[in-house]
């Protein structure tokens, strides 16, 4: 409103931004479940950014934080057929809408949710049915081979800083036992290492792809996977 805008596109504006502080409060919780407080840290940085920038691309960030929820069973209830399907139809939304790595991430995690313990065998069905998706899209929606910009200078520094941030997570994801919202579960640390892993994959994929376009698109990736890592490096004598 102060910048003379009418009332209903600020209130807009302002539940997108606040749709993205919580997405990236929750992502953080997703990958660091370990740490309650390292989900604030992100926070005044991505505020800051989507005042100023605008909000970043929330439908994807909503994609990942379902996909680390289906991965890491932090909800403490096994994913459904419905899960399933649920995130495959908005995987190929999201690539209808320039988002390519969504489908073929969905398609690995589907794959080992199926063989990991508790495994449910009709996920590999549910893997098979993203991936056969994901090449009939390709075929008839890819904007071509010259759509991937590839990394520059600052996509290819961001993107380090994500697999560096990942590999100190993945460090200090271990040494603490973490129980699901529900039924007092222990948390399985290889379910938790892989949504990292998946989760840090898709952005620097989306980097790639995107150019200097992903990092307003996923700027709060940043700043999720940078301060969760720097808040475990000022924790390490847990």
């Amino acid at each position: 409103m102060v910048a003379g805008v009418s009332f209903l596109e600020a209130l807009g504006f302002a539940a997108a931004v606040a749709f993205a502080l919580f997405l990236s409060w929750a992502i953080s919780r997703e990958i660091d479940p370990a740490h309650d407080w390292s989900a604030f840290t992100a926070l005044p940085f991505t505020l800051a950014v989507a005042l100023f920038c605008g909000p970043p691309a929330l439908a994807a960030l909503f994609f990942i934080l379902l996909l680390s929820r289906f991965i890491n069973r932090s909800s403490g209830l096994e994913a459904t057929s419905f899960d399933s399907a649920l995130l495959i139809i908005l995987g190929a939304i999201l690539f209808t809408n320039g988002f390519l790595a969504a489908l073929p991430i969905l398609a690995v995690a589907l794959g080992f949710d199926a063989f990991l313990a508790p495994a449910d065998r009709r996920q590999a069905y549910f893997a098979l049915l993203a991936l056969a998706l994901f090449a009939v899209m390709v075929i008839f929606f890819f904007p071509g081979p010259a759509y991937a910009a590839g990394f520059n200078l600052y996509t290819g520094f961001v993107s380090l800083l994500i697999a560096a941030s990942a590999v100190i997570l993945g460090a200090r994801g271990g040494k603490k036992v973490v129980f699901a919202d529900r039924k007092a579960k222990k948390l399985d640390h290889r379910r938790i290492y892989l949504a990292l892993t998946l989760v840090a994959l898709f952005f620097v994929s989306e980097l790639y792809l995107k150019g200097n376009a992903g990092l307003a698109l996923h700027y709060p990736a940043g700043f999720v996977f940078l301060g969760t890592a720097v808040y475990n490096l000022i924790r390490r004598t847990d």
